[in-house]
């Protein structure tokens, strides 16, 4: 008899829990529902495991929308994709006819004053090089001339910084401004060349980095590396930079390899959301695929061809006007979004962290996404797209964070 009563109690007690797992999603999702119905007015919200999608908001939308710079996810992953996480941009340096130092761009994104002063020292010590070098030039052929990005706009602002085949310090100046209107160089290892210091004349005093206009890309650039050169001990006859080729008769003397490979590039792009080096990614990637010289069109493409051949995306749920995420003719689904997080799982360690979990944010005027890993021993992948006046995200990134998809 007293067996009879425990197998009883332990045979309700089963079907108790049971019944509990049974109805815990559709109470949980009533209740998601109930939270996002009052913070998604354009937008989703999805969250998905490596075998289905456990949740969406509202439930059937998978709609393109504006994903501003969670765009950067597959332009990352199509330049991993064609160069491979090892790879390393480079920079040639020739000494061509009548001794003049000519430098070939490859679009390294990351030519900074650092970089610059490693290759004057690198230069200096090469017996190729003379001490007294009759000019410069730059030969940016392995690069569309002007290329227009869109969504930049042609202002000061550094997010704005035009791109190209040879570019330093992301194509801006920091400048520091005291009170009585002095300009100098925000950087120990940048020195102030006359152009920078005409930037900064209409600034008020605090620091600024301002974007060089296109015009005036190579002026600085020129004035820059003759400051610098000089302090290495290279000094050059003619003060004026050329634009040309390298002729028949240029020398290769020193190909330079940034200390940076591309994972570290990547992780530098998230942190800092940098547009500027997700476009000279997406420049350089179609570069790679499909030979010089790099163009817009090509980058697309590139990328394109990635999203569709390899992570098996229908071209009807993405649409690329450029790498950053500054345009907004950029469309992505969520679900496009989800298989480039799945794709991007291994790099996950590249992405800025807040509350213990890798994400990359995304804003526009009116548009606010997050995507990334709610976790990833097992991984839980959440989208967050909203094209909307309000900016809910992080309050959508905190309920999914407090609610238990184990049982979804």
């Amino acid at each position: 008899m007293q067996e009879k009563r425990l197998l009883t109690i332990f045979t309700t007690f089963i079907y108790v829990m049971y019944s509990n797992v049974l109805c815990a999603t559709p109470t949980i999702k009533a209740e998601l529902d109930k939270q996002f119905s009052k913070l998604i007015k354009n937008g989703s919200v999805t969250v998905a495991n490596d075998k289905w999608i456990l949740y969406r908001y509202p439930p059937k939308q998978n709609s393109m929308l504006v994903p501003a710079s969670v765009q950067k996810y597959a332009t990352a992953l199509a330049a991993l994709h064609f160069f491979g996480y090892q790879f390393r941009f480079s920079t040639e340096f020739y000494i061509d006819k009548n001794d003049e130092l000519g430098i070939m761009g490859h679009g390294d994104p990351f030519l900074v004053s650092e970089e610059w002063q490693k290759i004057a020292k690198e230069l200096n010590e090469l017996p190729d090089v003379p001490k007294f070098i009759q000019g410069l030039f730059f030969d940016t052929s392995l690069f569309e001339e002007n290329i227009k990005i869109p969504g930049i706009s042609n202002t000061r602002n550094p997010y704005d910084a035009n791109n190209g085949a040879l570019v330093i310090n992301f194509n801006t100046v920091y400048l520091k401004v005291d009170e009585n209107g002095v300009i100098s160089s925000a950087e120990k290892q940048t020195p102030l060349t006359p152009l920078a210091k005409h930037l900064g004349e209409k600034l008020n005093s605090g620091f600024h980095r301002v974007s060089i206009p296109m015009d005036l890309t190579f002026t600085y650039t020129g004035e820059l590396l003759h400051s610098i050169f000089l302090r290495q001990g290279l000094s050059f006859k003619n003060k004026k930079v050329s634009l040309r080729r390298v002729s028949s008769a240029g020398k290769l003397v020193y190909r330079h390899y940034n200390n940076l490979n591309l994972q570290n590039v990547i992780a530098g792009m998230m942190l800092y959301s940098n547009n500027f080096t997700a476009n000279q990614l997406l420049l350089t990637t179609g570069m790679e695929r499909f030979g010089p010289p790099a163009s817009l069109k090509k980058g697309r493409a590139a990328v394109q061809e990635y999203l569709t051949k390899e992570l098996r995306i229908s071209p009807d749920q993405f649409h690329i006007a450029e790498g950053s995420g500054i345009s907004r003719k950029n469309r992505l689904t969520p679900d496009a979004v989800l298989l480039m997080l799945k794709a991007f799982l291994p790099y996950q360690h590249l992405l800025p962290r807040e509350k213990k979990i890798p994400y990359k944010t995304g804003t526009l005027r009116g548009v606010y996404s997050m995507a990334g890993y709610l976790s990833f021993s097992d991984p839980l992948y959440f989208v967050i797209l909203l094209n909307q006046k309000i900016n809910y995200r992080e309050k959508i990134r905190d309920i999914l964070l407090k609610t238990d998809f184990s049982n979804f």
